[in-house]
């Protein structure tokens, strides 16, 4: 007769053992999936701490972060632990401000003060670890570094915006003035060739006057012919009648 024993239920620390297995041999998903285990089993700092540590190995930073975040708000009575922890957070920041410099986006300065913060908060933690000490002094040569080239870069860009703002309002200033000088010259140009020249309007009065003494002498011709013709008849009456 063969008895069956019972299968034992891993535990959450057998699942944080497994992934730590897979995360030394390089399988990150794989141990990222027992880490999660783990913590649905039961949330802890460790497995936090060690999820975090896949994300990161996955270049997932922000991803990596917020389970550092969790880690530490579960907290641990191991200093070293809490140290590593902080440790790993500034070390995010970190990378965060080198890729804001070199790819000229986001707020570099920020990010160096919060990997500056994380440091010193590690090394409270442990305050013999050289490695968080030289980190610290590279954030602080970052964030000086930062602010002094935007600083004076701040400014000399103010200036070169000033004077392309000025310039562009003094063209755009200039545009408007030789619209509006063309713009006369055309109305001035319409108003003189719908009103008559003066030697022109000479012309044509000279015209019409020349046009009125020929009506009138034609009239006083007529008048005239009229009367000649008038006097003519009466003369021709009167002879008829005489005769």
């Amino acid at each position: 007769m063969i008895i069956l024993m019972p299968v034992m239920a891993q535990t959450a620390r057998d699942f944080i053992r497994m992934g730590n297995k897979a995360y030394r041999a390089q399988q990150y998903e794989q141990a990222e999936t027992y880490y999660l285990k783990s913590i649905a089993k039961s949330p802890s700092f460790e497995a936090y701490y060690n999820l975090g540590n896949a994300y990161v190995m996955q270049e997932k930073d922000s991803t990596a972060f917020e389970n550092y975040k969790k880690a530490d708000s579960l907290g641990t009575t191991d200093p070293m632990r809490k140290a590593r922890n902080f440790h790993n957070m500034g070390n995010i920041w970190y990378a965060q401000g080198v890729g804001s410099m070199r790819q000229q986006t986001g707020n570099a300065a920020t990010a160096f003060q919060r990997a500056v913060d994380f440091y010193k908060s590690s090394l409270r933690c442990n305050p013999d670890d050289n490695e968080t000490r030289y980190n610290l002094a590279m954030a602080q040569f970052m964030l000086k570094k930062n602010q002094d080239q935007n600083g004076g870069g701040n400014n000399d860009q103010n200036q070169d915006q000033d004077k392309q703002n000025q310039d562009k309002q003094q063209q755009k200033q200039d545009k408007q003035q030789q619209k509006q000088e063309q713009q006369k010259k055309e109305e001035d140009k319409q108003e003189q060739q719908a009103q008559p020249k003066p030697e022109q309007k000479k012309d044509e009065m000279s015209n019409q006057a020349a046009e009125q003494l020929l009506n009138s002498a034609q009239q006083d011709e007529k008048s005239v012919q009229r009367k000649v013709n008038q006097n003519q008849n009466n003369k021709r009456r009167s002879l008829e009648k005489d005769w």
